[in-house]
């Protein structure tokens, strides 16, 4: 039998223990885990890779950098055990930045930091800035840059419409495009002030680039001039309805609309007139009518995905595909990029809004336009459209 003193002895040990699980794992751990050791750095575009040996603690859960970047905005990233490397980023210049290192167990202990210093390289911000170009075009201003590392970008475009020095924001302009091309349509042709700069989404921003630009005369083209023009090889209907309703159709979102032939296995096509003469084309924009279980999903069915837009000005009823000239290709984006069915915020202001495309300046005047879609969002071909709208110039 254990004597008094052995069991109080045994009692003291077994209570000053902290509770662990089978692989060593000790709850409430006010200890350490260690600091990271062999730290290198890779720099690169307004970022920079870490990387670092582990501590050989099994109560390792994460390693943490700490830092500021030069908005002032704070900045802490994770990386797991399984990991031996992090990347820090939302630097907007090329300056050393100190870097804090800390491993942290599971209770959430961090161990003494380890300091190290990063020195990015440009930031996409400014790659884009450094190339971009605003110039007149039909009805407002087009806006181009190279955006080589494809970063998440938003170009900011502001007005001083009222010539006071008070800038109004206008659309910005988000895009992870190689190659950005877009435009500010729906302005008078006048002289306006316009500034414009790129931030990203850590809300540094770049200098301001300032522009007076006169936008070229742009007008609505007169829907009561267009007709159908049927050719031998244009698309079968379905449900009773006819091409017209493009543009004779005023309200949007409601039945009937153009809906061709649901069973086509190949490019649905559609041909029609613009008026009694050719017309120098500048943009169009598309609306195609919500659908699904709830009614309100717009990239579903026959909405076109990828299609062309050709043009003719001596068409033949057979449809032969000499007469005419391809002058656009289209491809609608989704803005979230999510799976069919599952629709966002944004997805639905942009279905909402319509899919618009603008004609290259140099285009030549056309009398006829035909569409052909290549894919629709049902991985088909037939086409649904609720409303066609379309301008163009002198």
């Amino acid at each position: 039998m254990k004597s008094k003193i052995q069991i109080v002895f045994l009692v003291l040990v077994l209570g000053g223990c902290k509770k662990s699980d089978t692989n060593g794992v000790i709850e409430n751990n006010k200890m350490p885990p260690g600091i990271v050791t062999n730290v290198t750095v890779k720099n690169s575009n307004g970022a920079a890779t870490i990387t670092y040996t582990l501590p050989n603690n099994p109560d390792l859960l994460y390693v943490k950098a700490v830092y500021a970047t030069a908005s002032g905005m704070s900045r802490e990233v994770k990386s797991s055990y399984y990991n031996n490397n992090l990347v820090v980023d939302g630097f907007a210049d090329t300056l050393s930045h100190t870097i804090s290192l800390y491993a942290v167990n599971r209770s959430e202990t961090a161990s003494s930091p380890v300091t190290v210093t990063v020195k990015p390289l440009i930031a996409p911000i400014w790659m884009v800035f450094d190339s971009l170009k605003v110039t007149a075009t039909y009805g407002g201003v087009r806006i181009k840059s190279v955006n080589l590392l494809r970063g998440d970008v938003v170009i900011v475009p502001l007005v001083d419409s009222l010539n006071n020095g008070q800038w109004e924001s206008l659309d910005n302009i988000y895009t992870s495009d190689s190659i950005i091309a877009a435009s500010i349509r729906g302005m008078q042709p006048v002289a306006r002030k316009l500034a414009f700069y790129v931030r990203d989404r850590w809300l540094n921003h770049t200098d301001t680039l300032f522009a007076t630009i006169t936008p070229k005369i742009e007008l609505p083209l007169d829907k009561t001039k267009f007709f159908v023009f049927q050719c031998a090889n244009d698309a079968q209907m379905s449900y009773s309805t006819t091409v017209d309703l493009m543009w004779t159709n005023t309200n949007a979102n409601e039945w009937p609309c153009v809906n061709t032939d649901i069973s086509s296995g190949v490019p649905a096509v559609i041909t029609w007139g613009l008026g009694p003469q050719p017309i120098k084309l500048t943009r169009f924009n598309i609306l195609t009518r919500p659908q699904g279980s709830s009614s309100n999903l717009y990239f579903t069915d026959g909405s076109p995905r990828s299609f062309e837009i050709y043009g003719s000005n001596n068409p033949t009823h057979d449809g032969d595909w000499s007469k005419w000239t391809k002058i656009l290709t289209c491809q609608v984006i989704k803005p979230s990029g999510l799976p069919l069915g599952t629709e966002t915020s944004a997805d639905l202001a942009a279905g909402s809004a319509g899919f618009a495309f603008d004609f290259d300046e140099d285009t030549a005047p056309y009398q006829y336009l035909r569409l052909k879609c290549l894919q629709n969002w049902n991985n088909s071909y037939f086409i649904v459209i609720e409303q066609l709208f379309m301008w163009g110039t002198n």
